[in-house]
């Protein structure tokens, strides 16, 4: 009699355990579908998305300039690996020769410009952000539209230096900094971020202008990769004069 019990027993434990460990499965496989579901509705927001980008990038180019060209392509692609403590700062994207993404290409992301493509391989890129020695961006005051040269110094990752603006040029506290668009990497009047300070030198008749940057550069993730379609026009141009 206690025979029986215990194979009762027994058999009981083992049939509680299956259905736990069946349980879990399904939990499993149901998160997984779960996951797969959230990556490609994902996918899908990041094409939506791109595509919404691409319409706002030339729709402000063709308002600004009357002219309805489709210049600029945005391709979505992630950071995987980024820094921004060093004096020469980069970031690696998913993204390749095989998705279009070429060196020169401009880089946005959802807060403003992050960088320029440097290098390529077929599945990933390398960009050069704000945030690097050698990093220089053509940008102009938004209320104005004084231009000069956007560099880094190396010291803080949330600012930058916008040279070259002339020191009559009056200054208005968080006016936006935004490209000039001459380079052909970025489309014009993209945020870059905004004046907080300004420092004249008489002696060169020019100001520095603190710019507090738009990206947060430790908190970089899905980015938008701008092609320009006439940038090689505007090169071949722009060869043809230095010539």
């Amino acid at each position: 009699m206690l025979l029986t019990t215990n194979n009762s027993f027994h058999n009981n434990s083992l049939y509680s355990t299956s259905i736990a460990l069946s349980g879990k499965i399904a939990s499993a496989n149901n998160s997984y579908s779960q996951y797969i579901g959230l990556k490609e509705e994902n996918t899908l927001l990041l094409e939506e998305s791109a595509r919404l980008k691409e319409k706002m990038l030339n729709t402000a180019v063709s308002s600004s300039t009357d002219d309805s060209r489709i210049n600029y392509k945005a391709r979505t692609a992630n950071a995987i690996k980024s820094t921004y403590n060093l004096g020469n700062n980069y970031i690696i994207i998913d993204k390749g020769t095989n998705a279009g993404i070429a060196p020169q290409q401009g880089v946005i992301g959802p807060e403003g410009v992050v960088g320029i493509i440097s290098h390529c391989s077929e599945h990933y890129s390398k960009v050069i952000p704000l945030i690097h020695s050698q990093s220089l961006v053509s940008c102009k005051l938004a209320s104005n539209s004084y231009f000069g040269i956007l560099k880094w110094e190396g010291k803080d990752d949330q600012y930058a230096i916008l040279e070259d603006i002339p020191n009559h040029v009056g200054i208005r506290p968080n006016d936006s900094i935004l490209t000039r668009g001459s380079s052909g990497a970025f489309p014009p009047n993209e945020l870059v971020g905004f004046a907080i300070a300004s420092e004249k030198n008489e002696s060169t008749g020019f100001q520095s202008i603190t710019v507090k940057l738009a990206t947060n550069y430790k908190n970089i993730d899905n980015l938008y990769v701008v092609e320009n379609k006439e940038k090689p026009e505007l090169d071949s141009l722009l060869m043809e004069i230095k010539q």
